[in-house]
């Protein structure tokens, strides 16, 4: 899912400052731990929303697409018969009334499996609506991702990934070579994503 992408010099920057905004993030929020009670699917959206807002604000400044992230957008099939309210959803704006959605995000607390439906589902609305090219989904509990593409007749997935760690704060490069795989795969959808 990577091999069309470019853009290492900014990647690196880019995964520099996702790693400074994740730390910064639990340091007033907290660790995202399943056992923490006041630990709700709100707290995940907002960890998800830091590290996205990173790639995407590096991303649009290095290329000049004009890419936006929308939360809560419903994805309509083009036959009007499913359809369902996104967690996130990356959407290149092509002009006034055509635009190419691009990456779905389906954030669950609790398990990946879970969020697993959902997004393939908007996935194959999304590409329904597109009529062409790929589309990507992340699944994701917070700390732990993958990734799924989908090219109008076959879904591919990555392994499961884990993003955040407890120790991470004392650990940088570990994370940096790691880790930080995730502003990888999210510069190789926005590279990739709604485009024949």
């Amino acid at each position: 899912m990577l091999a069309a992408c470019t853009y290492t010099v900014q990647k690196k920057k880019t995964r520099k400052k996702v790693y400074k905004r994740i730390l910064e993030h639990l340091e007033t929020e907290g660790y995202p731990g399943e056992d923490d009670p006041d630990f709700k699917e709100a707290n995940v959206n907002d960890l998800v929303r830091c590290i996205i807002n990173q790639i995407l604000f590096d991303f649009r400044r290095k290329t000049g697409r004009n890419i936006l992230l929308r939360r809560e957008k419903q994805i309509i099939s083009v036959d009007s018969k499913t359809g369902g309210y996104e967690a996130f959803v990356m959407i290149d704006w092509i002009s006034g009334n055509e635009n190419h959605f691009i990456v779905v995000i389906e954030v669950k607390r609790s398990s990946i499996g879970e969020a697993m439906k959902q997004c393939l589902l908007a996935m194959k609305d999304m590409r329904n609506n597109n009529k062409e090219g790929k589309v990507y989904g992340l699944i994701t509990t917070g700390d732990d991702w993958r990734m799924l593409r989908y090219d109008g007749s076959k879904f591919l997935m990555t392994d499961k990934f884990m993003v955040l760690f407890d120790t991470m704060r004392d650990r940088k490069e570990k994370w940096m070579t790691e880790n930080s795989i995730l502003v990888d795969y999210i510069y190789a959808a926005l590279s990739n994503g709604g485009i024949v």
